[in-house]
């Protein structure tokens, strides 16, 4: 049996997008483009740009931003970010382009067009042009209020090794600083260990506060040879802090799964702790105060100077 091969393209049947300037070079005179968007047969979504078929999809926005921003634009921030399987970014309402300092196109409905000396080349993957997944994380975390909303976006991207803390490093410092306190604030964090927003931010209490150091993100080989990841670790205590999850507490696979790790630290001699993110962000001094108290009857019961 013969292998099925899809069919060429229509030369003759327009892209899903198509702008303007692109239907005349195409053969369609301006009588012939008005006549389509008369009768609904095109639809204007962008100025002078035209979606040919009837429903607009993701794709169709990001392929219509681009064509209407004009040569070398690339997306970025959310708009670059959301077809990578980030959990911690959604597909925006308005869509960042980049385009060159010199370009002239104006932000319009949907569309946010911001010119730049720093017109990164795309990403070399199919589809639609994107800027690095560092300058997207940048961009869009200073677009970002929130702190712990940009702890995730950074403790992710770096966890999933989309891109790394020296590259997200580079562009906080070659961007500008206007807006960047979040980025850099996070990014402090994550070289510390973080990964994930909850633990960025017990990190970040814990330094501030009279604890012993520790360590964060730890791998522990067990006897077996197995391995078991620690949040928190102070070795000389040995001492395990663990950020219990909000979203599953509860559960009853993870309840088992959080009561058996406990219970196989405990047996290697270490002493642990949980503590849920709701509880750290609400209650701060509670929290290190707990924790310098917990550290210090440790070291008693170890005599650990």
């Amino acid at each position: 049996m013969d292998d099925w091969l899809p069919p060429l393209p229509d030369p003759l049947r327009p892209p899903r997008v198509v702008t303007r300037r692109d239907a005349l070079r195409r053969g369609y005179t301006i009588d012939q483009i008005e006549r389509r968007l008369r009768t609904g047969a095109w639809r204007r979504i962008l100025p002078s740009t035209y979606l040919t078929v009837d429903t607009l999809t993701w794709l169709d926005r990001q392929r219509a931003a681009l064509a209407f921003a004009g040569d070398r634009a690339v997306l970025s921030g959310a708009a670059a970010l959301a077809g990578i399987g980030l959990r911690a970014v959604r597909r925006p309402d308005s869509l960042l382009v980049l385009v060159p300092h010199d370009n002239r196109t104006r932000s319009t409905a949907w569309v946010r067009i911001r010119p730049t000396r720093r017109l990164p080349s795309p990403e070399l993957e199919p589809g639609p042009a994107t800027a690095p997944v560092a300058r997207a994380v940048a961009d869009l975390a200073r677009e970002t209020r929130h702190l712990d909303d940009v702890r995730a976006l950074v403790a992710e991207v770096v966890r999933r090794e989309r891109c790394t803390v020296v590259e997200l490093a580079a562009e906080l410092a070659a961007g500008p600083r206007r807006a960047s306190a979040n980025l850099r604030m996070a990014l402090e964090e994550v070289s510390g260990g973080a990964w994930s927003a909850p633990e960025g931010l017990a990190g970040r209490l814990l330094r501030a506060a009279n604890v012993p150091p520790f360590r964060q993100n730890v791998t522990l080989r067990l006897p077996g040879g197995g391995r078991l990841h620690l949040d928190f670790l102070w070795l000389r205590l040995r001492a395990v802090l663990e950020i219990d999850s909000d979203e599953h507490h509860g559960l009853p696979a993870d309840a088992d799964a959080t009561d058996g790790r406990h219970i196989l630290l405990e047996s290697l001699g270490l002493s642990v702790t949980h503590r849920r993110p709701s509880f750290i962000a609400r209650h701060p001094q509670r929290f290190t105060d707990g924790i310098a108290a917990w550290l210090a009857g440790r070291a008693r019961e170890l005599g650990v100077t």
